[in-house]
C-alpha cells in the first residue's frame, strides 16, 4: 500500500509547540512541493534567498518594504539616514540604559513577563523617539499589530482576514491623526523629514507618507519584540548554547543573526 504524499500542515498537532520536525519532514520531501491547496512550499535556504531575492511584481502597497525601483530607491533614500551605521551606533546609549532598567526592573521583581517588561516595550521606545513620536498607547498599538501579523499566517479564517482588515483601517486612521499631530510638532526626527519632503518637494504623497510611517512604526518594533522573546526562549530550551554565549559575549553578533534564521515564529509569551 503506497503511502500519500506528504502535505505540509501548519495546524498539525503539535507544530505551534516544535515546528522543527515538521519542517524538516518538508525539506525531506523536496526542495519545492505543491500542496493540495494549489500554492507551492520552497522548504530550503538557498532556495528561499534566491527567491526573495528577486523583485516581486505583484506588490501593489505604497510603503517601502512594497516598492520596486525606482520607487524604492527614493523611498529607501527619504529613510536612510535615520538608519545609517554612524546614526544607529548613537542609539546605542539610549538603548543600553533602556535594556539596563528594564532588567533592574526584572530583578527587582523576582519573576515578569519578558514580552510585557522588555521584548515590547524596548524596540516600541526606540522606534518611537527615532520617529520622534510620544510613546503612548501601548496597549492599543501592541493589539493592531499583533492583529496585524495574524494576517501572516497561512490559510487564514474569513473572519481572522476580517480582522486584519479592521485591524489595519483602525491603524491607518492613527497613523493619519498622528502626522495631524506631528506638523504641530516638528523636530529633528524621521517623521519631521518625511513631512518636509512631502511637503516642500513632493518627494512624497501625503498616502505613501501615512503608509511608510506605519509600515516603520509596526516593523520598528514588532519584529524585534519577536526576535528578544523568541530568542531567549530557544536559549532557555538549548542550555548548552545558552552556557556558551555567556561565557563568551563576543558571541552576541553571531548569536542574533542565528536565532533570526532558527527561531521565525511569532511567539505569543514568553513569559
Amino acid at each position: 500500500m503506497t503511502s500519500a504524499p506528504f502535505a505540509f500542515d501548519p495546524f498539525a498537532a503539535g507544530f505551534s509547540d516544535d515546528p522543527y520536525p515538521h519542517y524538516a519532514e518538508l525539506r525531506a520531501a523536496g526542495p519545492a512541493c505543491e500542496h493540495p491547496l494549489g500554492f507551492w512550499i520552497i522548504s530550503r535556504y538557498a532556495d528561499d534567498s534566491a527567491a526573495l531575492g528577486r523583485e516581486n511584481r505583484m506588490m501593489r502597497g505604497l510603503a517601502l518594504l512594497d516598492q520596486d525601483p525606482p520607487d524604492h530607491t527614493r523611498l529607501r533614500r527619504l529613510v536612510a539616514r535615520a538608519f545609517s551605521r554612524a546614526a544607529v551606533a548613537g542609539l546605542r546609549p539610549r538603548i543600553e540604559a533602556l535594556v539596563d532598567g528594564g532588567l533592574d526592573r526584572i530583578e527587582q521583581a523576582g519573576q515578569a513577563d519578558v514580552v510585557a517588561e522588555l521584548a515590547f516595550p524596548l524596540p516600541f521606545t526606540v522606534i518611537s523617539e527615532v520617529l520622534g513620536l510620544p510613546v503612548t498607547g501601548q496597549g492599543q498599538l501592541r493589539a493592531l499589530a499583533g492583529t496585524l501579523a495574524l494576517g501572516l499566517e497561512p490559510l487564514a479564517s474569513p473572519e481572522r482576514q476580517a480582522a486584519v482588515r479592521a485591524a489595519n483601517e483602525e491603524l491607518t486612521e492613527l497613523v493619519r491623526e498622528l502626522v495631524r499631530w506631528k506638523r504641530g510638532h516638528l523636530g529633528d526626527d524621521l517623521f519631521s523629514a518625511l513631512i518636509a519632503a512631502a511637503d516642500d518637494d513632493a518627494a512624497l504623497s501625503e498616502d505613501e507618507l501615512v503608509a511608510q510611517v506605519m509600515f516603520l512604526y509596526v516593523a520598528g518594533h514588532e519584529t524585534t519584540t519577536n526576535l528578544i522573546a523568541g530568542g531567549l526562549l530557544a536559549l532557555l530550551a538549548h542550555p548548552g548554547e545558552f552556557g556558551r554565549l555567556r561565557r563568551d559575549p563576543g558571541l552576541a553578533g553571531q548569536a542574533v543573526e542565528e536565532l533570526l534564521r532558527y527561531e521565525a515564529r511569532t511567539p505569543t509569551s514568553c513569559g
